[in-house]
């Protein structure tokens, strides 16, 4: 039963084309209201990205779930001797040298990464010497994440992250973790209710002058 759903459009001039953040309020039984944001962000230039997960924090104030292709590498992951092979390979394909600001980036804001909590993975590319982590995109890196906000009441189960095979359908694999939720103490409900939102529904047309966040509530 979604309560909740919160589309962010920008200009093309800012995010490019079809660069969006899809948001959902998610409510599930016996756990309560998840809030669950999905994101793909500029494969080509670490500049973008940054500016766009910039504007998803930004406008991100309640505790949640991020997931999604974040097209960025997390040197936690790699070796020194991988991450310089890493380089040359990119260079070799033709592709933009790979960066690391983004998940910098999103560390220095205390967000969890779900790769911390895995379990057994699906062996869908070679796991190359070097690297602690199973890669989730045809060149071996890992570009697609799942993080929690800091301060949340969602936690990654122990053992639960895997990364799965999209058997063709994607160019990039599925990451998968078990969430749980701390439950709400008395006050934070009462808290919560207060600041329920109305729903609202909005029309966005081609002919629409503005340009930025378009939210559902007000």
């Amino acid at each position: 039963n979604d309560r909740e759903t919160r589309h962010l459009k920008t200009h093309s001039s800012f995010f490019g084309c079809c660069r969006n953040v899809l948001k959902a309020t998610i409510d599930v039984p016996k756990a309560g209201e998840v809030n669950f944001h999905c994101t793909h962000l500029d494969h080509l230039d670490e500049n973008w990205r940054m500016k766009q997960i910039d504007a998803i924090i930004q406008s991100s104030d309640a505790p949640h779930i991020l997931a999604g292709g974040l097209n960025s590498l997390d040197e936690t992951d790699y070796s020194e001797e991988r991450w310089t092979d890493i380089v040359k390979y990119y260079e070799e394909m033709g592709k933009p040298t790979p960066k690391v600001e983004v998940m910098s980036f999103m560390k220095s804001k205390h967000y969890s990464d779900a790769k911390d909590y895995a379990g057994e993975c699906e062996s869908v590319v070679i796991l190359a010497k070097g690297q602690n982590v199973q890669g989730t995109c045809k060149y071996g890196t890992r570009v697609d994440y799942i993080l929690a906000s800091p301060n949340s009441p969602y936690k990654f189960v122990p053992g639960s992250y895997s990364v799965f095979s999209s058997k063709g359908t994607s160019d990039h694999h599925i990451v998968k973790v078990d969430i749980v939720k701390a439950r709400c103490s008395s006050q934070e409900k009462t808290a919560r209710k207060k600041r329920q939102p109305k729903q609202k529904v909005v029309k966005v047309t081609d002919s629409s002058p503005t340009k930025g966040i378009w939210k559902t509530h007000t």
